[in-house]
């Protein structure tokens, strides 16, 4: 800064006057409000986004919602060796959606006795009248137990769903029902 441009601050601001090179702080309060305005924005988006947890008591295994999966006779090489293929974006297309009534499978009294905790992960073949036809165990997190596979199995057995649209028609699709066992202790 020049000596001139410093003589002509210091005398505005004697005399009262705002300089060209000041901030108002009015415009300081608007910057200020513009920030808070929009951190309140992001932060209420985001607690719409997050989905809310269901109550459920400590002993209860907790149902994710279940993933999909191509049946086996409808896939293709490319997908078999790719993973899961995505829904195409076709009007009438939808994947299975359980239905509100179906139960919770129960935790086994001998596993929570023994404090036998994990998730299993059900692979359910679903008809195109929502029934389910066929029921497997296909992972395992945590300890194994064949009495919490027969809960599950027993249980998801008699699910019953939305069946699956492809092209506006009902068809045969694979859900994959994540179940996780917890003490609570």
């Amino acid at each position: 800064m020049s000596a001139t441009h410093a003589h002509e601050l210091n005398a505005a601001a004697q005399s009262g006057q705002p300089s060209s090179h000041s901030t108002s702080p009015v415009l300081w309060m608007a910057l200020l409000l513009a920030i808070l305005v929009g951190v309140l924005t992001l932060m209420w988006r985001h607690a719409e986004r997050a989905p809310a947890v269901p109550a459920s008591a400590e002993t209860t295994p907790v149902v994710a919602a279940p993933t999909m999966d191509a049946p086996a006779a409808m896939r293709t090489p490319a997908t078999a060796s790719h993973g899961p293929r995505k829904p195409a974006a076709v009007v009438g297309d939808r994947q299975a959606r359980p239905l509100a009534g179906n139960p919770s499978p129960a935790y086994p009294p001998a596993a929570l006795r023994a404090g036998v905790e994990g998730s299993v992960v059900a692979s359910l073949q679903v008809d195109a009248q929502g029934k389910v036809t066929d029921a497997s165990i296909v992972s395992h997190d945590g300890e194994r137990s064949r009495d919490l596979d027969r809960a599950v199995l027993d249980t998801l057995g008699s699910w019953r769903f939305e069946p699956a649209l492809r092209n506006g028609r009902a068809v045969a699709t694979v859900v994959r029902v994540p179940v996780d066992f917890r003490t609570g202790r």
